[in-house]
């Protein structure tokens, strides 16, 4: 199993709509992870000397649908470098000793029309409530 998977279940509390109806999964690339994000970071008063980037996401909570107001939420999990550490290999120590962290969540709205800066490719598939009764899946392609 890949081990990005066994975090899904630290996530699980951070995702929720009203009603829940579609859920499971979603995956994106960016341009470029520490560049492209510590950019969106700055411009919404983000230093990314006193905070490191673990996670992002994006929500919309408008009442007739997506895209309704031309802004989406972003949501950036960090953790504090003062104390994690300012490299990549100081933060993954003390990840490894301490597998419990403190993550600072903050929010910001930006104009969907600024997505494709940051990200370069999107998939995602959700299931119904039956999906929870599904413990294998054998897919057969049709076209």
């Amino acid at each position: 199993m890949n081990n990005h998977n066994q975090n899904i279940s630290i996530l699980k509390g951070l995702v929720g709509t009203k009603y829940g109806d579609l859920s499971r999964l979603i995956k994106m690339d960016s341009h470029n992870v520490v560049a492209g994000f510590d950019k969106l970071l700055a411009e919404n008063d983000i230093d990314s000397h006193e905070y490191l980037l673990i996670g992002i996401g994006f929500s919309d909570f408008t009442i007739n649908g997506i895209g309704e107001n031309s802004k989406v939420c972003c949501v950036a999990l960090l953790l504090e470098t003062e104390k994690y550490g300012n490299s990549y290999e100081d933060i993954k120590a003390q990840l490894l000793l301490n597998p419990k962290v403190d993550v600072i969540k903050k929010s910001f709205l930006m104009k969907y029309s600024e997505l494709s800066k940051y990200i370069k490719r999107i998939d995602t598939v959700t299931l119904t409530e039956l999906g929870k009764y599904i413990k294998e899946i054998n897919i057969i392609k049709e076209n």
